[in-house]
């Protein structure tokens, strides 16, 4: 029997106030998300702090997986090799990936043997203030890091908007998933979108 998620009642035109949709799905299930991930969703997060501490602090990912795992890290389309002095602003657009194949994967590899090949692209902060406070950042997720850092970054949550979250749950058997709609209050004024945390059958 399908459950469905009822939008709750809340005060008219309260900009606080958003959306909070609870997933529940089998682990199966976890490749439904990964075109989502790959194009990126959008998280909450403090901003105006290290990419590190983004990482590590915020999304909840070991330091040592960090830098063993996480070889090829692009803020902003740009390729980064210092985590503690990239900044992460609001909007920030934050790729993640395992070691890429070829030349082109090794050039572009965190302080890799052939990181000063792209010394023209590589990311390096510009200077000038950078505000610090609640925000999103754009993340995207690709190959090997697809199914093992999913579930961390879907139990922490990801905005959607309404037409994306029905999308989402016509994919999903109806049979294993539930909802659970509320509200709560993000600290942004100028969010809109709905927070969708999903966490996986054990």
């Amino acid at each position: 029997m399908e459950h469905e998620v009822t939008e709750p009642a809340a005060p008219e035109r309260d900009p606080l106030r958003c959306q909070n949709v609870a997933l529940r799905i089998t682990r199966d299930q976890l490749e439904v998300f990964s075109p989502m991930l790959q194009r990126g969703v959008t998280v909450q997060a403090s901003v105006g702090c290290p990419l590190g501490e983004l990482l590590c602090a915020q999304f909840g990912i070991p330091q040592e997986y960090v830098a063993r795992r996480i070889t090829t890290i692009f803020l902003d389309n740009r390729p980064v090799d210092d985590l503690e002095h990239s900044l992460i602003h609001e909007g920030a657009r934050v790729t993640l990936s395992a070691a890429m194949p070829g030349l082109v994967g090794a050039t572009m590899r965190r302080s890799g043997y052939y990181a000063a090949l792209r010394q023209g692209i590589t990311h390096a902060e510009e200077g000038g203030a950078v505000r610090e406070g609640q925000g999103t950042v754009r993340l995207k997720l690709f190959n090997l890091l697809l199914p093992e850092l999913a579930p961390v970054i879907l139990a922490r949550g990801i905005l959607l908007a309404r037409d994306e979250l029905d999308a989402l749950l016509k994919e999903l058997d109806p049979t294993s998933r539930f909802g659970v709609a509320s509200s709560y209050f993000c600290r942004r004024d100028d969010c809109g979108g709905i927070l969708v945390m999903v966490n996986i059958k054990q």
